[in-house]
């Protein structure tokens, strides 16, 4: 079976008060991509399988960004770039990947170049937070807790959106996203990124 990767994100933190950061960035034709896998599926995933699966996307103009791996590898949160939905699901079945969800996310807060790679501070993981409903992208500063917004997507009715922080531990996490009086749905640790090369 051929191995696999994503991405996502959502919440802003800290303890200096609270207060709505500038308007999201649109970014075109950018999506969320929830799978899962059996157990050890994601172990040893090389370039070759990368180079493979590069190759079957760019034959449907699809671009993989990166994917956010949870802590027991069942599942991935990638980011993708691509023409459609109906593309990125192509790609997918190209891959014969698993697609448990697909999420546009034109907005961002705080957008990554493509190809960006995350550098986290010795002793931090990073967290993937969901939110539903009435979304706003704050600015929480909580720097004595260690938590720092690294980006943010936003879905185009701007209902949803999915962060990713960085924080020692998830305590510190759930507390700054309880502070930010956004109520979230999830939140995930995601300490491995897979990277298109």
């Amino acid at each position: 079976m051929m191995k696999a990767f994503c991405a996502a994100t959502a919440i802003t933190v800290g303890s200096g008060g609270t207060s709505l950061a500038a308007e999201p960035v649109p970014v075109q034709n950018r999506y969320l991509i929830e799978r899962t896998f059996p157990a050890g599926v994601l172990d040893g995933i090389d370039e070759a399988t990368k180079r493979k699966v590069n190759d079957n996307n760019a034959s449907v103009q699809v671009n993989w960004e990166k994917s956010y791996v949870n802590d027991d590898k069942t599942r991935t949160y990638c980011i993708y770039n691509g023409p459609s939905e109906e593309a990125v699901r192509e790609a997918a079945r190209l891959n014969g990947l698993p697609v448990d969800s697909i999420v546009a996310i034109p907005l961002g807060h705080k957008p990554e170049p493509i190809g960006a790679v995350q550098k986290l501070a010795a002793g931090s993981q990073r967290y993937l937070v969901t939110r539903r409903g009435d979304v706003a992208f704050h600015d929480i500063n909580d720097e004595k807790a260690g938590v720092r917004l690294i980006t943010s997507y936003l879905a185009p009715d701007k209902r949803s959106s999915y962060s990713i922080y960085e924080a020692p531990d998830f305590s510190s996490v759930e507390r700054a996203a309880k502070a930010s009086g956004s109520s979230f749905e999830s939140i995930v640790e995601v300490p491995e990124t897979l990277y298109p090369r």
